[in-house]
């Protein structure tokens, strides 16, 4: 079976030994200060995040498995926090876990691997604690994170992984010819006055380099983006990326998923 399960402004459920699965948007959401203890749970193929961590929300995960998601593993967002605590997280086409907006979560003796994208990504004046994880095999690298994070780190294991990115960038390619305009990988990325970028635009490295020698650049922080360059959106055409696939602006700034209609009237 599967359901969408929210729990929000104080609430405090037990939710253990469920299937939660092939929802169209996420798998839980705790929200508006809600606590609550999820464990032994599988939760997994759902279409946006398995568990979303929001607004000042503390709940304990414990011994989950998420995997197979159609977006990220866990979301935290807006102030959220939670235990994390012995969880397997895998073959998640986002980040395994994404840790935004002012939120703390602390992280102990996770499994975070095979993931389509990143293991951890930090952001948006975010912190955590990470303690005794162990973070293989996911395809963009282990551990990201933004400018002016910081975390307390103890223990973790961060091995084997695919690092897509750093060897990208290392060969001189584009970075959206490994995200396209569906992933944001963490990297440096910049700004062009002489292309007009506005504020809804972001440049990698490779492609300042090489499309835009010689313009007014400008180095903006290292955060998650895709290229618009690559993304053929800017009015110069990347060197680098092949075809274009033409989309509109890059939000560079980690803003979480737009709310669905469903979490909204929730």
């Amino acid at each position: 079976f599967f359901f969408f399960l929210t729990h929000r402004t104080g609430s405090n459920p037990k939710i253990r030994r469920n299937k939660i699965w092939g929802g169209q948007n996420g798998g839980i959401l705790v929200y508006n200060s809600g606590l609550g203890c999820i464990e032994d749970n599988e939760i997994f193929d759902n279409a946006m995040a398995g568990v979303w961590i929001k607004t000042d929300s503390n709940p304990t995960l414990r011994r989950n498995k998420i995997h197979d998601g159609r977006d990220g593993g866990i979301c935290i967002f807006n102030g959220g926090r939670g235990l994390l605590e012995e969880n397997d997280i895998f073959r998640n086409a986002q980040a395994g876990v994404l840790i935004s907006t002012n939120s703390h979560p602390v992280l102990r003796k996770n499994r975070i691997f095979d993931g389509f994208a990143a293991g951890i990504e930090i952001t948006n004046h975010a912190t955590a604690t990470l303690e005794g994880n162990q973070i293989f095999n996911n395809r963009f690298g282990g551990l990201f994170l933004a400018s002016g994070v910081n975390v307390t780190m103890k223990d973790n294991k961060i091995m084997n992984n695919q690092d897509a990115i750093e060897k990208a960038v290392s060969r001189g390619q584009c970075l959206y010819k490994i995200s396209s305009y569906t992933s944001y990988p963490m990297h440096d990325f910049y700004r062009c006055h002489t292309c007009n970028t506005t504020d809804r635009n972001a440049i990698c490295v490779n492609c300042i380099k090489k499309c835009h020698q010689g313009h007014d650049v400008e180095f903006i922080r290292h955060d998650r983006f895709f290229c618009d360059c690559g993304a053929g959106t800017l009015s110069n055409p990347c060197t680098l990326a092949g075809e274009p696939t033409h989309d509109t602006d890059t939000l560079y700034d980690s803003a979480p998923p737009i709310e669905s209609n469903t979490l909204q009237h929730n």
